[in-house]
């Protein structure tokens, strides 16, 4: 390959390439490969940490199950999809599981359970997970002069607590939680809607989480108030203090009463 020679004025020093280079890696480098599988139990920066905690305690066991996944058509699509969003195969298992050992985790570190798991039928408490949504997308744009992508995070579960032991349902509600943010185009759009995502999916947990605590709690005490103080008896009804006057007095006026009607009038 020939070379051709640059003037003395036109040479970049050796010290102003590796400043552009440092520049250009600063500008794409995003803190999530996007060539990698999106992980959020493994990767604290797409799924943060630490963990929630409760000195809050309950004698009880608790199933996390996904039982339905909601989600719209566009947002399983791998292809020909609408918007633009990280696709299903980009993440490193189905979106169902990862919510699902997203939650199992959360609970377990929480110290709120004797013990939390995803296939015990056993349990006493049963949480069912609806996921209607987890999206995360990008959408380009512009700040001024310069270009930019906007970054969503959109995750909404519905929730239902189920109390096996009573069979009673005890808790349900719906979640949901956007997180938004802009970026130059020249970073990692996907990487930081991972991100983006995980933030909101964190957000949803922790109100899962506080509103099943609160809601054990207010069942508990309501228990320990009825042993304390339990409710009077119930009146007994008219019908039953009937039948309990002894039926051998009203057998005697009954009879007595026949006798007195049938006896005949007159001499015999």
């Amino acid at each position: 390959m020939k070379n051709f020679p640059m003037g003395k004025d036109k040479n970049l020093p050796q010290g102003g390439i590796l400043l552009i280079f440092c520049i250009i890696l600063l500008l794409v480098a995003s803190p999530v490969s996007p060539k990698e599988p999106f992980d959020m139990l493994l990767n604290s920066e797409v799924y943060p940490y630490p963990p929630y905690s409760f000195k809050t305690h309950f004698r009880q066991s608790l199933q996390v199950k996904v039982v339905r996944d909601n989600r719209p058509k566009y947002e399983r699509m791998d292809k020909d999809s609408p918007s633009n969003h990280i696709e299903e195969s980009s993440w490193a298992e189905p979106l169902a599981v990862v919510v699902e050992k997203i939650l199992e985790r959360e609970f377990l570190l929480s110290n709120l359970f004797d013990s939390v798991t995803r296939h015990d039928d056993s349990s006493s408490l049963l949480l069912e997970i609806d996921l209607n949504s987890f999206c995360a997308a990008w959408s380009p744009g512009r700040s001024g002069l310069k270009p930019i992508f906007t970054i969503y995070g959109d995750v909404e579960l519905n929730a239902s607590l189920i109390s096996r032991r009573e069979g009673k349902l005890l808790l349900i509600k719906n979640y949901r939680e956007k997180t938004e943010a802009e970026i130059s185009q020249f970073r990692n759009e996907e990487g930081y809607a991972a991100i983006a995502v995980g933030k909101a999916l964190k957000r949803v947990t922790a109100s899962i989480m506080e509103d099943i605590k609160g809601r054990i709690e207010r069942l508990e005490m309501s228990r320990v108030e009825e042993k304390r103080n339990p409710t009077p008896g119930k009146k007994v009804p008219p019908q039953q203090r009937r039948a309990a006057k002894k039926p051998e007095k009203r057998e005697d006026s009954q009879e007595e009463g026949r006798r007195i009607v049938l006896e005949p009038i007159g001499p015999k």
